[in-house]
């Protein structure tokens, strides 16, 4: 056997191994894993009339939120940023708990709402950004 087929056969027989044994530990590993982690960010803009108790109780007023909440898993140093609006900050945010920056004005108009989340960990960022909106105009009665 000349020194170039020894070679070509050794790498052929390396490559084949390397590939056998990437494939072994996929498939060991893939029932073992657990679900990812997930910071979802919801949000919304909605108006409605009369909140008692409220300096809005006999007039329309409009209620824009934004909300992170923790699925799975423990979140550290969890930030949620609405754009060109405030900031929430939790040191550590526990599955099933959320972060929420909720403001309400007097009046139904057109309005939107967008931020983001990030935290320390790693996890999918798809749903770490929202934009939400409300292109609703309702006239307030008795205001002139």
């Amino acid at each position: 056997m000349t020194a170039w087929k020894k070679t070509g056969t050794r790498l052929a027989a390396t490559l084949l191994a390397t590939a056998g044994i990437a494939a072994g530990s996929v498939a060991a590993t893939a029932p073992a894993q657990a679900a990812a982690p997930n910071l979802a960010v919801t949000g919304g803009v909605y108006c409605q009339f009369a909140q008692p108790g409220t300096t809005y109780d006999k007039v329309w007023s409009m209620t824009r939120y934004l909300k992170v909440t923790a699925y799975d898993f423990t979140f550290h140093n969890v930030n949620l940023q609405e754009i060109n609006g405030g900031r929430k900050f939790a040191a550590e945010l526990k599955p099933g708990q959320s972060l929420e920056i909720k403001t309400t004005w007097f009046g139904c108009f057109p309005s939107s709402i967008s931020g983001y989340a990030s935290a320390a960990e790693y996890e999918p960022l798809g749903d770490n950004f929202g934009f939400w909106f409300n292109v609703t105009r309702i006239d307030n009665p008795f205001v002139r």
